[in-house]
């Protein structure tokens, strides 16, 4: 017994869903926190060196007008400078113009400016930006000293970014949590859109394999998006045309079974007269004239066996559908095939009437000559087995809209009501009792009307006997393609 494979939870539709939901909020989560977190610094230490720069601009002007001008003097200048280091919590240090540091605060040290910075405040243009020390980050300015249109210094001023730097961690973080409370909800909402969006995939499945051999015919009602539906109707169609092939595989067993059946019947009789009749002669039981009778039998039961092997290998033939068709004339085709079985009605006898093909008509059909002239053989040669002897067997013709009409009748005891439904089947005969009927013939007249877009229809006259009519497209109407059973 062949073993189910085992079902992960991985491999469901729905957790394949919620994972492919979490994982991308989490990228989502960790882009935006990354994006938001360099935006938060980068906005926070922006904001505290334009606030050195405003500050220092102030700061310059008081430098500027009191120890540039002479109203300060150092120690002045350096207690002020420590009150705005105690206020500001800024490093400061105040230049001349050679970049000789004049006064600092109290500990500042050594200011860590590039001396680009140093050159624009000197220049009159004021700088703000980050410096990397050996022991921390610092924001930074340097703005210029001004007296009477004239710069005469700088100002620098630094303060530690950690406060910054701390206060962009903390926003991040809120963020990243608020971020991990949306991912939870992203996960709840996902499984929830998950499980609705895989419930009619999984009532599908369940629908399918529920199905047995008398559910065939009933649609599968699944409700749910577009995509599931016509899933769900692909599988009613493919149910449908599975029966179909079983139905159709059903009858062509039966189809062979049958063909078997009948070809071993009808084989069997004429081998087992062969067989007796060689043996006779083999055994001397058969002497003289009886020789020759038994040799005769057993030779006509040899032609029977031929003929009705040759009927088994046109059925085949014709059923395969390779010959080319060509346009052909009614009236030559008609004439051709009754003059082939004049000697045959003669020896019955019977008369053939087919005075109306005496003159070439201009209808035209498209065919396979071949094939033609055997169906028509296949029902005149039944016309004169059935015919008693001296009457006679007529070959009608008309011509209605596109369609031409050969018409067979005979003055025989016509079909029997019994045999009317499956007449045209392989191997079905009226009269068993008659040798030589295989049965083959009128099923082989109705495969030549289907390969040639035509019909054959088989009943019996009101005035007796049978009748077997024949229609087919004319030329000119068989590019349209339509059988006449369709036009009509």
């Amino acid at each position: 017994m062949r073993k189910l494979p085992r079902i992960r939870f991985g491999s469901r539709i729905a957790a394949r869903l919620v994972g492919s939901h979490v994982l991308v909020a989490l990228v989502v989560m960790v882009v935006a926190l990354a994006i938001s977190g360099l935006s938060l610094r980068r906005f926070l230490i922006q904001n505290q060196t334009q606030t050195l720069v405003s500050r220092g601009m102030a700061i310059s002007k008081v430098v500027a007008a009191g120890y540039f001008q002479g109203y300060l003097y150092i120690g002045t200048a350096n207690q002020l400078i420590g009150a705005f280091k105690g206020t500001l919590n800024v490093r400061l240090w105040v230049l001349n113009t050679l970049k000789n540091v004049e006064f600092w605060s109290p500990g500042a040290g050594r200011y860590h400016l590039p001396v680009g910075a140093v050159n624009d405040a000197l220049v009159g243009r004021a700088w703000q930006g980050l410096v990397r020390n050996r022991k921390e980050l610092t924001a930074a300015a340097a703005v210029p000293v001004i007296v009477r249109r004239q710069v005469v210094g700088a100002l620098i001023l630094e303060t530690p970014a950690a406060a910054s730097i701390r206060t962009a961690w903390s926003l991040t973080s809120l963020v990243f949590w608020g971020e991990l409370v949306a991912v939870g909800l992203a996960v709840v909402i996902a499984y929830s859109l998950s499980q609705r969006l895989s419930w009619p995939l999984q009532r599908l499945r369940q629908t399918v394999a529920e199905m047995g051999p008398d559910s065939w015919d009933q649609p599968i009602a699944i409700r749910g998006p577009l995509e599931v539906e016509e899933l769900a109707n692909e599988f009613y169609q493919m149910q449908g045309r599975i029966h179909d092939q079983m139905v159709s595989l059903e009858e062509e067993k039966a189809k062979r079974d049958a063909l078997l059946g009948h070809v071993t019947h009808d084989f069997r009789t004429p081998l087992t007269s062969i067989r007796g009749f060689l043996e006779a002669v083999r055994d001397g039981v058969a002497e003289g004239k009886q020789t020759m009778q038994a040799i005769d039998i057993a030779l006509e039961e040899t032609y029977r066996l031929q003929r009705l092997v040759n009927r088994l290998l046109e059925a085949t033939r014709i059923q395969s559908g390779t010959a080319e068709k060509r346009p052909l004339q009614v009236s030559e085709w008609v004439t051709d095939t009754v003059r082939r079985l004049a000697p045959v009605a003669e020896a019955k006898p019977v008369n053939l009437d087919w005075s109306g093909f005496a003159e070439p008509g201009e209808m035209e059909i498209e065919g396979v000559w071949d094939h033609l002239v055997e169906a028509l053989m296949n029902v005149l040669d039944n016309a004169i087995k059935w015919a008693p002897a001296q009457s006679t067997v007529t070959v009608s013709f008309q011509r209605t809209g596109d369609t031409a009409e050969i018409a067979v009748r005979d003055r025989g005891p016509g079909f029997p009501k019994e045999l009317l439904p499956r007449v045209l089947d392989p191997f079905v005969t009226g009269d068993p009792s008659r040798g030589g009927a295989s049965g083959l013939g009128l099923s082989i007249v109705a495969e030549v009307m289907r390969e040639h877009g035509g019909e054959v229809e088989v009943g019996n006259h009101p005035e007796g006997g049978a009748l077997v009519s024949l229609r087919l497209p004319l030329k000119d109407a068989a590019g349209s393609g339509r059988s006449p059973a369709e036009k009509g």
